[in-house]
């Protein structure tokens, strides 16, 4: 118990708060500071003169020669970090009839492809054409290196080639035999794009043809690290600049109306990065064909709105943006709403596969996205307090809410036998759909008590209760010492379901310890694995979106330590500026070690972002209660952190922390403003013998010890809380 509690009353605001900003966080926003973006680096290959002039449109032009059989003079473009807009080039002289080509990609890797094939038949010495099985990938002034089962390799270089007759023109001449079968490869390879333009509807190689000065502009890619631009016929042209027109949501540090800033640099990036993550997912009003604003899941791919996604970027994007971010959180809810089903399904994206379509079309493909769905308006009326519009679209919520109770069985269990994600059908009764249609029912009774039924609410708290009982008694395994993954597969441990066990009260008392300790057997030094069976079909076995279930899990459970811990082995290295795939933004998916399997994995990907929300509402400590923050509730998880502070934007104007933390003797101190018109709880750690202290005053609001902390409830103001040893 505490020794002493000595609390006041709320002062006027800023009167405890001071010193509270966003200016320290400037070194950490990555949005352009002008919508005209240039590489910060250059790199010419061939006949390349000056390319650095490229970094600033200063200098000498940047010229690129082409001659016939030679290496195609090429300039690779590298923006440090993920970009999204129009390319453009300023030619200032052009010889003959050069062919320009520009292609883009999120990782250098993949801005080059080799050519990888065989020899369909024996080629004698002497030769210098050389037959393949595949034309694909080749480019003059690369090397080919041509290896027979068991031979040495033979490198040539490539003067020519005919995709037609499928042959390679190679010098010098073969010294020896090539049979049938001899495998070839060819370096750096040709140029080659990692987009997806059946899925995005944009992107794709932009071409130029230049004749006179003047600007060219290619086409809109959604997002990019880095361009490369070939001279890929003969001739030669000059450039005063290529450069990028930005055209994701710019934000600079005055558009943050929410922040975060603590003592580890580490956790600042993510937080910041996470934030850019939804920039890069914007597409504003009027681009693309399509007059709305939109979340996308992805800056490059898939470029749709997925209601899973959702589930992490509205509450990263009104945390991080406000007022700046709600309309396109509120257009991409209302695309959903016009594709809703007549039997109340949501679709998984109501815009997928635009190919020539900009609109793209409503996939419908699983019941847990239709419930994620539902919850996505729910989470906007929480962190908005936009009554008016939740009120409106209560009836078709209402009707997803019954298409999710059509998979409830006689024993309150899920069934759907579909899929979550983008992973295998599962089938049975799934421990994770069941405690998602739980959560689902748990955020309806919130929703309705707020603005429509209360009876309603208590039938959806009944039917919760239900299915937490049977999820409870008939899915946990003792043996495993968490859930496994269904009836179907008992014994099989996975880390959603089990997360979310944790961070909504699904574990049996006593056992959370095993369960978090299961969970750690799914770690790996760059994140934890799905579980067995739920990579996805190319083998990326780490999911951020999993593993951000799990610290969230984690911090629910008081294991703070843990969910830093894996904070850090999923998102530290994707922050890492040496990391070869940085883009500043959050990916999509990881292999088993720390890559990606394929060039289409997004490396700005929304569903990533979790650390973003996570250190607001988690080691920050703020998190809405009541709808637009009205109530409210801050408690800090310090953990090893030494400091933090933040703000979030709210209906009712902003809420402001800092607190520090001295884990060596003891001291914890953390100062709150709340807006009027506001009330919430404050808990302080504060364990035995502590002494808490509001604003040096011995009145005012009383505090309730719990143990290990002590809480206040108070309405709106400024409050400088101080927990000491007593």
């Amino acid at each position: 118990m505490l020794a002493a509690i000595t609390p006041v009353l709320a002062t006027t605001p800023g009167q405890a708060a001071q010193g509270l900003g966003n200016a320290a966080c400037k070194s950490y926003v990555l949005g352009p500071s002008a919508s005209d973006v240039h590489a910060v680096r250059a790199e010419g290959r061939g006949d390349v003169k000056h390319p650095q002039s490229l970094t600033s449109s200063h200098g000498p032009a940047t010229t690129l020669t082409t001659v016939a059989g030679g290496t195609p003079a090429s300039v690779l473009l590298d923006f440090g970090q993920e970009i999204g807009g129009t390319p453009y080039l300023e030619p200032t002289r052009v010889t003959g009839a050069p062919a320009l080509t520009l292609v883009t990609s999120e990782a250098r890797q993949y801005i080059r492809t080799p050519a990888a094939t065989t020899v369909p038949s024996a080629v004698p010495s002497g030769s210098t054409q050389v037959p393949l099985a595949s034309a694909a990938n080749l480019e003059t002034g690369n090397t080919i290196t041509f290896t027979a089962a068991g031979g040495t390799p033979v490198t040539r270089t490539i003067t020519a080639f005919d995709t037609t007759a499928r042959t390679a023109t190679v010098t010098p001449p073969l010294s020896a035999d090539l049979p049938a079968g001899t495998a070839v490869k060819t370096s750096p390879g040709a140029p080659s794009s990692d987009e997806s333009r059946g899925l995005a509807g944009v992107g794709g190689p932009d071409t130029f043809q230049p004749t006179a000065a003047g600007r060219l502009t290619g086409g809109f890619h959604g997002g990019f690290r880095f361009a490369l631009l070939t001279v890929s016929t003969p001739g030669s042209v000059s450039l005063s600049s290529l450069g990028v027109t930005f055209q994701a949501f710019r934000a600079t540090t005055a558009d943050y109306q929410g922040w975060f800033l603590s003592s580890d640099d580490q956790l600042n990036r993510m937080w910041y990065s996470g934030a850019y993550t939804l920039q890069m997912n914007l597409k504003a009003p009027g681009l693309n064909g399509l007059p709305d604003a939109r979340i996308y899941d992805g800056a490059k791919r898939d470029r749709s709105i997925w209601t899973g996604d959702l589930l992490v970027q509205i509450p990263t994007l009104l945390t991080s943006l406000g007022t700046a971010g709600a309309p396109y959180v509120k257009s991409s809810l209302d695309t959903l709403l016009a594709t809703q089903r007549a039997d109340g399904a949501f679709p998984g994206s109501p815009d997928f596969a635009k190919r020539t379509n900009p609109a793209g079309s409503p996939l419908f493909y699983s019941n847990n996205y239709s419930g994620y769905g539902l919850r996505a308006f729910i989470d906007y009326y929480r962190y908005t307090g936009d009554k008016a519009y939740v009120t409106a679209v209560l009836p078709a919520l209402r009707k997803e809410l019954a298409y999710n109770d059509s998979f409830r069985n006689a024993d309150n269990l899920v069934v759907s036998n579909d899929r979550d994600y983008w992973q295998a059908t599962q089938t049975g009764e799934v421990t994770k759909y069941s405690i998602d249609y739980s959560i689902v029912l748990r955020e309806m009774s919130w929703l309705e008590r707020a603005v429509g039924s209360a009876a309603l609410a208590d039938g959806y708290d009944t039917k919760a209760d239900a299915i937490k009982t049977a999820v409870m008694s008939k899915l946990w395994n003792p043996a495993l010492g968490a859930y496994g993954q269904s009836s179907a597969k008992p014994d099989v441990l996975v880390e959603d379901a089990n997360a979310l066990a944790l961070q909504y009260g699904f574990v049996p008392a006593g056992q959370e310890a095993k369960v978090l300790a299961a969970l750690k057997t799914l770690w790996t030094p760059y994140g934890a694995i799905m579980g067995p069976g739920l990579q996805d079909p190319t083998g990326h076995t780490i999911e951020p979106f999993g593993n951000g279930m799990e610290t969230a899990g984690r911090f629910a459970a008081g294991d703070t330590a843990g969910a830093l811990d894996l904070v850090r082995r999923t998102w530290g290295p994707v922050v890492d500026p040496r990391n070869p795939l940085y883009t500043g933004a959050f990916w999509e998916f990881k292999n088993s070690t720390g890559g990606v399997n394929r060039a289409t994995a997004s490396l700005a990907h929304g569903w990533a972002a979790s650390p973003s929300v996570q250190l607001t509402e988690q080691l920050l400590g703020i998190k809405p209660v009541g709808a637009g923050y009205q109530t409210w509730s801050i408690a800090p998880n310090p953990g090893t952190v030494r400091s933090a502070a933040g703000a979030v934007p709210t209906a009712y104007g902003t809420i402001k922390t800092q607190w520090t933390s001295d884990s060596r003797s003891g001291r914890f101190t953390l100062t709150v403003q709340a807006p009027a018109g506001t009330s919430g709880t404050i808990t302080v750690p504060a364990g035995r013998g502590s002494v808490v202290t509001v604003n040096g005053r011995d009145s005012g609001p009383r505090a309730k010890s719990t143990g290990d902390s002590a809480t206040l409830t108070v309405s709106g103001g400024s409050y400088q809380i101080t927990v000491s040893q007593g």
